[in-house]
């Protein structure tokens, strides 16, 4: 079956074709259909359009016929993929640690670092890359086999645009994307990188996670050009069932605290915010952790048929990948102790190794076998080939070996002609590597996927949900509230204007300790927000006013509560223009205290740390308030903290 036809073509397939195997492996509920036509369908009707009411009927005939229409599409409209040929030559990374790093720590260094600060610590400089060349040609998946520790986050954040040059750290090394380097070109709209850990918001269900995402990168469907708002609209539906979570999309993310998707599930999570963004080079690093091989080798086989039909290019690192997920890999990198010990075809690693000594035997996982090979205990696996004396056994011999080999002399080959039309078999390919030049080009416009007004009422919209999902949260505020208003109005009940000043002190003393719980929950966003803000989903503005509007309905209540029971059981003047005046005050410095204690959570390394400067400054705010110490008493040298506070 050819790719796809034109919309003018006559000899459309046969209805009679056979079931293509991708269509069998791929195990999705709307998959699972017979794959059979009608004879009343049209070659237009098969392959030239992508309208449809739901996704069911989008997505009839499989995922890879899909992509197919989608690809067709978005030539028709002028909508090209850039899918770059991404190159790095010589690439290293060093950084600067502690030369104690390595040791344990006992009670006589901990003290000596507390009483000796002036005593620098030694350094040691690490060589998490060493200097590695090679090629990441369009539309492949390259699987990255290494031990934990050797080197392959590194890798991945390198080819991302994760790393730079510092104090401590030292990259080195060229790293281009279809000849252009990284700061030419947005590389946020080019390279989607998928991080180990999930770190996602608990209370959100998975498709409120996924089209946050999706409007987030992509825009409203309304914005789209006229053909793509039916595969706009439903965009995160399709990502959840090629993700199988269309039988959870409605549950809660959850985390340790909150019950939700299981393990497995979640890390799927992780993975499709970055796929409904639509970059066209995907990293993963170990996204198999919390997966069992089953769902491993969906993820694999559904990453495969987008990259054979869209043109994408997968980088995956993988900790004990079966022979299955293996064989979706075009190339396979080989790290060991920050050295590039193979880098080539798939087909060819074996006989590589074999050539050199080693063969696998036929029950032996081959991942396994490279990887025991790789870090020098592979004698059991010598085949005599080469003599056991002449071995390689360290890193460094692994790595001159393949500097030596005709694998890695065709990759040099291939850089130093340069990044031109005769390095690719024909001209399409070599204009969807050239393609990425639209990304530099998009570096002058708006880097992000919506306006500055749409992006403010989304983000407000999620961090009302995150208020609204946490109802233990609210209903303790009010509680708490409630109990403190009534408990200062008895205390306080009925007093004189001689207590008037000592009675309004109390109550902001009370506001500022109530004011703490905010640094926990905006500890609880704040590696979300770290997540999100790189890839762009949102400015850093409106996520601050969003996170400050929000609190303004419950600033409301809790002051409500509180100051009314405090005002009328006081016997302050019973006035409702004097009222509102004095519940105005509150409200301002209860929504001013609340962003105070934000800013300290922004500021702070830790909780810990947070919690303990938002006690210094509640210290600071109540001695130098006029109360305890008058201000004609403050020093001159401490007035403008009575004017701060």
């Amino acid at each position: 079956m050819s790719l796809l036809l034109p919309e003018t073509e006559t000899n459309a397939p046969a209805d009679e074709a056979p079931v293509p195997d991708v269509y069998q492996s791929l195990h999705f509920r709307s998959l699972q259909e017979p794959y059979i036509h009608s004879s009343h369908d049209t070659l237009v009707s098969r392959y030239s359009t992508l309208d449809a009411n739901n996704l069911e009927v989008m997505l009839n005939g499989g995922l890879e016929r899909f992509y197919k229409k989608y690809n067709h599409l978005s030539r028709k409209i002028n909508l090209q993929l850039p899918t770059p040929e991404v190159r790095f030559q010589d690439l290293s990374f060093s950084v600067e640690v502690p030369a104690t790093a390595g040791s344990h720590n006992t009670v006589g260094s901990h003290l000596a670092k507390v009483f000796t600060p002036w005593r620098k610590v030694p350094m040691t400089t690490k060589q998490a890359l060493r200097p590695m060349t090679g090629i990441i040609k369009p539309g492949s998946m390259t699987l990255i086999l290494a031990n934990p520790g050797a080197g392959k986050s590194t890798f991945l954040k390198a080819l991302a645009g994760k790393l730079h040059n510092s104090f401590k750290k030292e990259i080195g090394g060229e790293i281009l994307y279809s000849g252009f380097k990284g700061e030419e070109i947005e590389l946020t709209k080019l390279v989607g990188l998928v991080d180990q850990t999930d770190n996602h918001i608990p209370t959100l269900t998975v498709r409120e996670t996924f089209k946050f995402a999706d409007l987030c990168v992509n825009g409203r469907p309304a914005d789209q050009h006229d053909d793509m708002r039916d595969i706009a609209a439903l965009r995160t539906e399709l990502f959840l069932q090629i993700l199988g979570l269309e039988s959870c999309a409605d549950t809660v993310v959850g985390n340790a605290l909150l019950r939700g998707v299981s393990g497995g599930e979640r890390k799927r999570v992780t993975v499709g915010e970055v796929l409904v963004g639509g970059q066209s080079l995907f990293l993963c690093d170990e996204i198999s952790t919390g997966l069992d091989s089953a769902a491993t080798f969906d993820i694999m086989k559904a990453l495969r048929t987008w990259c054979n039909t869209l043109g994408g290019s997968v980088v995956v690192a993988l900790l004990q990948p079966t022979p299955e997920v293996v064989e979706q890999f075009d190339d396979i990198l080989m790290i060991h102790e920050g050295y590039m010990v193979y880098h080539g075809p798939r087909v060819d690693i074996l006989d590589y190794f074999k050539d050199r000594g080693f063969t696998c035997p036929p029950r032996v996982d081959p991942a396994d076998f490279l990887i025991e090979v790789t870090s020098g205990r592979g004698q059991r696996y010598a085949n005599g080939n080469v003599e056991v004396k002449d071995l390689p056994v360290s890193t460094e011999e692994f790595n001159n070996l393949f500097c030596q080999s005709s694998i890695f002399k065709k990759t040099l080959d291939a850089i130093s002609k340069g990044f031109n039309e005769h390095q690719f078999e024909s001209a399409e390919d070599f204009k969807k590597a050239q393609s990425v030049v639209n990304l530099a080009r998009s570096k002058q416009n708006s880097e992000f996927g919506l306006a500055f007004i749409p992006s403010t009422l989304l983000l407000l919209n999620r961090q009302k949900l995150v208020w609204l999902r946490d109802p233990p949260l609210l209903w303790g505020k009010l509680l708490e509230a409630l109990i403190i208003g009534l408990v200062m109005g008895m205390i306080y009940y009925n007093v004189t204007s001689t207590y008037y000043l000592r009675m309004i002190f109390f109550s902001i003393a009370l506001f500022q300790r109530q004011a703490w719980q905010q640094i926990t929950i905006s500890f609880q966003l704040r590696k979300v927000f770290y997540k999100q803000r790189p890839r762009n989903f949102f400015r850093t503005t409106s996520y601050a006013i969003a996170e400050s509007v929000v609190q303004i309905p419950v600033n409301v209540a809790v002051s409500f509560v509180l100051g009314t029971f405090f005002y009328f059981m006081s016997g302050l003047t019973r006035t409702f223009e004097k009222y509102i005046v004095f519940y105005l005050v509150l409200l301002c410095f209860q929504h001013a205290i609340s962003a105070y204690m934000t800013m300290l959570s922004a500021l702070s390394p830790s909780i810990t740390v947070g919690q303990a400067l938002a006690s210094i400054s509640v210290s600071f705010f109540l001695l130098f308030s006029g109360n305890i110490i008058l201000a004609d008493l403050i020093p001159d040298y401490w007035i403008w903290m009575y004017w701060f506070s």
